[in-house]
């Protein structure tokens, strides 16, 4: 992961040419963070929920299912396409997986390798909910960076600047604890009550990227599209309060 240098923030001339490194897809993001076994990717079904894009489906993917504590292959599982009007400017594809066949052949049944992989698939969820925000906030320096108010460039004024530093402050806080497994060891605090924080944190910084980008940050194929993804991703991982 990679979040914006804040030396940068406010600091770059306007126009289009200065907004920054080009925003990755939705579907691109999700693709990058996917754990693969034998170069298939592994997606991890979690509430009977799947999600997905067309060439991760297109792939033939494992289905590792955190109910049943096996992995599957898709043609063992019968995944219903879900309809969501909000899901489609981003690309991705939601699944309820409402029937599991040949239950008792599952390809991966060795329970500690199965739990460790579920682990693993939910870090590289939050992973991938946290580069949605990093991209959200390039989307926002795309729609700044040409704009003016006061006679100055939108990205100069100093309220722009503490609402992008706030989002900065949370990518790096994720970014730490999800790369650095020492500070969790030493927190104290449970890991699963520190992601679900992580989680809360990213809610709050999306809620900024949309503050800041005003009406476009409120756009179906906009930053919204980033927003809304990245809520899925947080009502498939949300743990109970009893698991704190």
């Amino acid at each position: 992961m990679s979040v914006l240098n804040s030396d940068e923030v406010g600091t770059v001339p306007v126009g289009a040419e200065a907004a920054g490194r080009p925003v990755p897809t939705v579907t691109d993001l999700l693709e990058a963070a996917m754990l693969r076994l034998d170069t298939r990717p592994v997606l991890l079904c979690q509430g009977g929920i799947i999600l997905a894009t067309p060439e991760l489906v297109k792939s033939g993917p494992w289905i590792c299912h955190a109910e049943t504590g096996h992995i599957y292959e898709w043609k063992q599982v019968r995944a219903d396409r879900v309809e969501d009007r909000m899901l489609e400017p981003s690309g991705l594809l939601l699944y309820r997986i409402s029937e599991l066949r040949n239950e008792d052949v599952a390809f991966f049944e060795k329970q500690d390798d199965v739990t460790g992989d579920i682990a693993d698939l939910r870090k590289r969820l939050l992973y991938f909910r946290t580069e949605l925000c990093s991209a959200g906030l390039e989307q926002v320096r795309n729609h700044l960076s040409s704009r003016n108010s006061g006679g100055q460039s939108t990205l100069q004024h100093q309220l722009v600047k503490g609402m992008i530093a706030d989002v900065l402050t949370v990518l790096y806080m994720a970014e730490t604890i999800q790369s650095d497994e020492f500070v969790l060891e030493q927190s104290g605090i449970s890991e699963a009550r520190t992601r679900t924080w992580v989680h809360q944190e990213l809610d709050e910084a999306f809620r900024q990227l949309q503050r800041l980008g005003g009406g476009f940050g409120y756009l179906r194929h906009a930053i919204s599209a980033y927003v809304y993804a990245g809520q899925m991703v947080k009502n498939m991982l949300l743990i109970p309060k009893e698991a704190f």
